[in-house]
């Protein structure tokens, strides 16, 4: 009995040692008052490599390229590689240069606020389009708060952004309403107001009735987008046809999505949705 009683108090001093030399630390630094950033490029230019943004400055330090968070691409934004990623800096005035090559294509200062934002470039020659990111995104419990829906339906919210180009020069003059198709009465609604050029609405929610019981809950969302007139808006497809815009996404359960209309409504890049997903 000793022996067993030796053996555990040797045990007992051995973990409290390791304790000791061991902490466990969360290496990490609040963000604080600062401006938190996404930034995106949404230029009517076809997405090829010479088109690409290699590295992007702010107030001097590279903070995005090629060998770090990635290239700047046409109809996507850094940082990338993963959900609800944000640059930090100073809020204030920032200042941006965009370089390909050796050349300095961007450079433009704008400022940012505390908190988080998205920038969008749509222009290689004018100031970005500031947009409060929306954070924190809106409630995505339970649509109706009843016993017989709860463990059945919940909520997403989705966000449209309207950066459609009429010509390779002029963006497009009118006011676009996006709509989806709710899935339980087939009737179209409305995400937020119409909006123009550079402009966007507030996020919207929607119900997701998920497909599979037993499941975090996803389902196919139909979008369609109507003009100022309330006829569905019409734009080249890859094809060179024009044809009746319409477009769907998968819709999953608690997140908060960003759908970002890009390109030429009337000749190439054809135009379409890019989906940013903010949480």
């Amino acid at each position: 009995m000793k022996k067993i009683i030796y053996i555990f108090s040797i045990i007992s001093l051995m973990l409290f040692a390791s304790c000791d030399k061991h902490q466990i630390i969360y290496d990490t630094v609040p963000i604080g008052d600062k401006a938190e950033f996404q930034l995106h490029y949404f230029a009517p230019v076809t997405s090829v490599a010479a088109n690409y943004i290699d590295s992007v400055f702010v107030n001097g330090i590279l903070y995005s390229s090629v060998s770090g968070s990635g290239q700047l691409v046409p109809y996507n934004g850094v940082p990338g590689g993963a959900t609800g990623r944000f640059f930090a800096v100073e809020a204030g005035p920032v200042h941006f240069q965009f370089w390909r090559g050796p050349n300095v294509v961007y450079d433009k200062t704008i400022t940012l606020k505390t908190g988080k934002q998205n920038l969008f470039v749509y222009d290689l020659t004018k100031d970005p389009v500031w947009f409060d990111n929306g954070f924190p995104y809106n409630d995505t419990k339970n649509a109706h708060g009843n016993a017989s829906t709860w463990n059945t339906d919940s909520l997403e919210t989705v966000a449209f952004y309207n950066f459609l180009y009429e010509d390779a020069s002029t963006p497009y003059p009118g006011k676009i309403q996006y709509q989806y198709q709710d899935k339980r009465t087939l009737e179209w609604k409305n995400v937020g107001r119409a909006v123009g050029f550079g402009e966007a609405t507030e996020r919207e929610k929607i119900v997701v009735v998920k497909d599979v019981f037993n499941s975090q809950g996803s389902t196919r969302i139909d979008y369609r987008m109507l003009d100022e007139n309330g006829e569905v808006l019409r734009l080249m497809n890859t094809a060179g046809a024009m044809v009746n815009y319409s477009d769907y996404w998968t819709g999953n359960i608690g997140r908060a999505y960003m759908h970002i209309f890009g390109g030429i409504r009337t000749a190439a890049p054809v135009a379409s949705i890019r989906q940013w997903t903010s949480l």
